[in-house]
């Protein structure tokens, strides 16, 4: 896992990073650039050893850069041939490597790393060429004292980050035998099967949200590539990092308070990339209710459910007991087919039992509930079936069989990351 935290760069240090940024992002984009061109039976085949002994012919050739750091430059190759080897291995996962461009990759790895503590609320980071540069402290020191590597950023807001590169901490927590299913929605963030409402809070005020539109007009209006445009992009961007820092806030202590009052947890593998497609449709066949699934996307897309997933899984995997024996919260994924549309209480499945967004009644046995309660009840049961903890005695339309644990092979990629 990384520690993110906040770097402080005087300006000094400061034209030192974005130069680091600069030489990074193009030795990355000249070597893509060569093992795109590259022919099986025209040249010799191309690595990170032949592409590293080149870059160092190519420092001593070139001033501007050999004026850089070499660890920097040498790193952005590796990133380079780790993206390949990421998408040799899995291709249906990870695509094949882009461009970095200037305004959106801004960033160097740092391999060996140097930090000292000055005192409770900051630290300071060893840079190349830049010497040391100050960050904030916000994590415990052990943890940010323990890693070896970091990734300096810049964000598009203009601040600048360091991701120290650490093994993940145990998630220490007691034993509690209690079950849940948890529903992700829209209208209401997350329902458990205990029937307990989790909203996502407004990310941004009225004034901050008019403001923000305002600018995105102001912006759409103005040339590209122009000083005012920069600021005005820049502006937005603040405005955005606040709206991510909210969200990212509130999904932290989500699911570190669903972790600790529950031993398993039970989620639908809902595919968000599928779900968020536009409707726009083609020429010959044009999509219908366009704009409202425009909104349902935004929608969808605010509630990060994706990220959501991550963490849940990331502190359920690291899990201990307060005694210290590791002891992982069972987390199970299933197929979420008509969970919203199967009673809770009889088994019947049609579309007319939910009413509308919140209300469901079965037309068999009259069962009426909320929707989301009642779909968050199917999803425990359907966990409950597979983990051997009891479960629903008729047999569900859903299919329980597909429940996957994080840890397994055939789990989505994102769930087995820690």
């Amino acid at each position: 896992m990384s520690i993110r935290q906040r770097l402080c760069p005087d300006p000094e240090s400061a034209t030192w990073l974005a130069k680091h940024c600069s030489d990074s992002r193009f030795v990355y984009n000249l070597g893509l650039e060569q093992r795109n061109l590259w022919q099986r039976h025209r040249a010799a085949q191309i690595t990170t050893v032949s592409q590293q002994k080149e870059l160092a012919e190519a420092r001593q050739a070139s001033e501007w850069l050999r004026v850089g750091s070499s660890s920097v430059q040498q790193a952005a190759l590796r990133d380079l041939d780790r993206a390949f080897q990421n998408w040799w291995k899995n291709p249906g996962h990870f695509g094949h490597p882009t461009w970095r461009r200037a305004g959106v990759h801004e960033g160097f790895y740092i391999r060996d790393l140097s930090v000292r503590r000055l005192n409770r609320k900051w630290g300071e980071i060893q840079v190349p060429k830049a010497g040391w540069v100050r960050f904030r402290i916000s994590r415990q020191w052990a943890d940010i004292a323990a890693a070896r590597s970091a990734r300096v950023t810049l964000d598009r807001a203009g601040r600048w980050h360091v991701s120290l590169t650490t093994l993940a901490p145990a998630f220490p927590r007691k034993a509690t035998g209690a079950m849940a299913g948890l529903d992700m929605g829209v209208a209401e963030s997350v329902t458990t099967s205990d029937g307990e409402h989790i909203s996502m809070p407004v990310l941004l005020t009225p004034g901050e949200g008019q403001r923000k539109r305002r600018l995105q007009r102001k912006l759409a209006r103005q040339k590209k590539g122009s000083a005012r445009r920069a600021r005005t992009r820049q502006a937005v961007a603040r405005i955005s990092a606040r709206e991510a820092n909210r969200r990212e806030d509130w999904i932290e202590k989500t699911t570190t308070a669903v972790v600790r009052d529950y031993d398993l947890i039970t989620i639908e593998d809902l595919k968000v990339k599928n779900m968020t497609r536009s409707a726009t449709g083609t020429v010959e066949k044009p999509g219908t209710r366009v704009r409202q699934k425009a909104g349902l996307n935004r929608s969808i897309s605010s509630q990060a459910w994706a990220m959501f997933r991550q963490r849940l899984t990331d502190k359920a995997i690291h899990a201990t007991d307060l005694d210290g024996a590791s002891r992982p919260v069972e987390l199970l994924v299933i197929n979420p087919a008509y969970t919203s549309l199967r009673c809770s209480g009889c088994g019947h499945t049609a579309k007319e039992n939910r009413e509308s967004q919140a209300v469901y009644r079965c037309r068999a046995c009259g069962y009426t509930g909320n929707a989301d309660v009642n779909a968050a009840i199917n999803i425990l049961a359907a966990g409950q079936a597979v983990s051997g903890r009891g479960g629903i005695s008729h047999a569900p339309p859903i299919g329980v069989d597909q429940a996957q644990r994080p840890d397994e092979a055939s789990t989505t990629r994102e769930l087995v990351s820690a």
